[in-house]
């Protein structure tokens, strides 16, 4: 089938399928995975092995993205604030989980080789779906904040954790002497070139800030520089997701303001994309893999064994390192997920010990068959659980923006009723009068009816008085002076349509009609306080 025909299908089913996964209180993640499931291996497959395959350029860059997005969220005063107890949830939960997991393995298999690699595979996280329910549900607080650091952090940690665990395996495999001093140089290595690429192209980005001049080339300049960022990890055959990471803790801490513009225009773009990857993810996944090998104990024993170690390191990790309560509680249930550096790992270590000889091979192929399988389970779980965390601690919906408050309301939430008005057939002393009684600085002018005609502000009036004698006041009517309103909106319409006309036109206020065929006159909405509301509504949504 068309390739492009294929993406347009899992987009569009994914989007349907997140949207009523949407309705039932479930992330929206979920549901895009559920739709790959069904489009793929486990389903009717029509997206095939060698399809997915031929989409490793977009899965790349959609891991790219993640990490680029992650790292716009940790600037160095979090590390500063809260590095310690991060730095004691990471290292508790990374490690107690790659020793539960290893030792669970372990006593089952009877095969230390195999339940070493499963250990350090166990200690990633998989970020994007967590950080999907994060945006979905517009998180923010203590929780959400470590959440992030440690989803980030967690591949690092496994990256050092896979080299130690597969040379270590290899060598018992192959009965060979095991040197530690070759693991801790190749992982410096990886984790050291990785750094210089992310932390050249958060510079460049921040260069690009202060060269662009055109916005309209904001995205395309910020997505090449990812793109390269991922290219040349991919190149080296380093963790990309580490890279991009960097890239975006650089920019976002030399340029915490200006940079707020790349960052917004690459969550924008990259939502098609997201979708995309998860339903490629779900695709991938094959249920009956796990049951025709009979791993079912061995999955069962490394799901239990790993989510035994991710909630109660996390939870001992927060203790020793004083983290909030709500990081402390709830942290492990925020870590479930796990997807593609799990699986990527997975099948390296396949590739590397499959030519070493049948019982290394077989080896590969157990770890391969169960990670994909135990991914499909917490790909699953993972998401609801990450609600239910950043539910419990109460940070949901508390990372907001000013747009958001504006989508929310029609303009007949914030509109002014009680204006005062005047009338067509008022002279120019009852306006004057009428002026002195309010503070208002400008007034619709209605007919007998309450039918919209004009607008009349104080600098007209003044104009009016200077040019007319006091006795000629009578003569002049509202209706003769009064500026016909070319710009009025009904109280139905969106709030963001009304700010728009007000921005675009540089208007102070907006006459509002009950609709625009009877032009009867509703209120007015003040540009200044219109916005003094969306700012007091966005400090009562976040909590300060």
């Amino acid at each position: 089938m068309e390739v492009l025909l294929l993406v347009g299908v899992s987009v569009f089913f994914g989007t349907l399928g997140g949207k009523v996964f949407q309705k039932l209180k479930i992330p929206q993640v979920t549901g895009y995975i559920v739709v790959g499931l069904f489009l793929g291996q486990t389903g009717i497959k029509i997206l095939s092995l060698d399809l997915i395959e031929q989409m490793t350029p977009l899965v790349n860059l959609a891991l790219g993205i993640i990490g680029f997005m992650i790292g716009s969220e940790l600037k160095m005063e979090i590390f500063r604030n809260r590095g310690r107890s991060m730095y004691s949830i990471l290292f508790c939960e990374g490690l107690m989980t790659f020793v539960l997991v290893s030792g669970a393995i372990t006593l089952l298999t009877r095969n230390f080789s195999l339940g070493i690699l499963f250990g350090a595979l166990a200690s990633a996280t998989a970020p994007a779906a967590t950080v999907d329910v994060l945006w979905e549900y517009k998180t923010r607080g203590p929780l959400t904040t470590t959440l992030l650091a440690i989803v980030a952090l967690d591949d690092v940690l496994a990256l050092v954790l896979y080299a130690f665990a597969g040379l270590l395996a290899k060598s018992f495999l192959l009965h060979e002497q095991f040197s530690l001093a070759h693991v801790f140089w190749k992982a410096s290595l990886e984790i050291g070139i990785g750094t210089l690429i992310g932390v050249v192209s958060g510079f460049i980005l921040y260069w690009l800030i202060h060269f662009i001049q055109d916005k309209e080339r904001v995205l395309p300049f910020s997505l090449g520089v990812i793109a390269l960022t991922v290219g040349l990890a991919t190149h080296f055959k380093i963790d990309l997701i580490l890279a991009c990471l960097l890239a975006g803790i650089t920019l976002t801490n030399i340029a915490p303001v200006e940079s707020k513009e790349i960052f917004n225009a690459i969550k924008r773009f990259s939502v098609p994309l997201y979708i995309f990857f998860f339903v490629l993810v779900g695709a991938r996944l094959n249920i009956a893999v796990v049951f025709g090998a009979g791993l079912v104990v061995l999955a069962m024993t490394y799901l239990v064994s790993r989510t035994v170690g991710k909630v109660a390191g996390s939870f001992i990790g927060g203790l020793l390192g004083k983290a909030p309560k709500s990081v402390t509680r709830y942290l492990g249930l925020g870590l479930f997920s796990q997807a593609g550096v799990a699986i990527g790992l997975a099948i390296s270590i396949f590739h590397n010990l499959s030519h070493i000889g049948p019982e290394a091979a077989q080896v590969g192929l157990t770890v391969v068959n169960v990670i994909v399988a135990t991914t499909f389970v917490v790909q699953l779980i993972g998401p609801p659980c990450v609600r239910l965390a950043v539910e419990k601690a109460g940070e949901m919906w508390k990372n907001i923006t000013e747009e958001d408050i504006i989508e929310s309301y029609k303009v007949v939430d914030l509109i002014e009723k009680n204006v005062p008005v005047i009338r067509e057939d008022a002279d120019l002393n009852e306006m004057v009068e009428l002026v002195k009684e309010s503070e208002s600085c400008d007034f619709c002018v209605v007919d007998k009816n309450d039918h919209l005609l004009g607008s009349i502000s104080i600098g007209d009036l003044r104009d009016v008085l200077l040019d007319q004698g006091t006795g000629l006041r009578q003569l002049v009517l509202a209706k003769d002076i009064a500026v016909p309103s070319t710009r009025v909106i009904a109280a139905s319409r969106p709030l963001k349509e009304a700010i728009d006309i007000l921005r675009r036109k540089d208007l102070d206020f907006l006459p509002v009609v009950k609709d625009e065929k009877s032009r009867k006159l509703a209120g007015l909405i003040h540009y200044r306080c219109v916005m003094k509301g969306v700012d007091r509504e966005l400090l009562a949504r976040r909590g300060q």
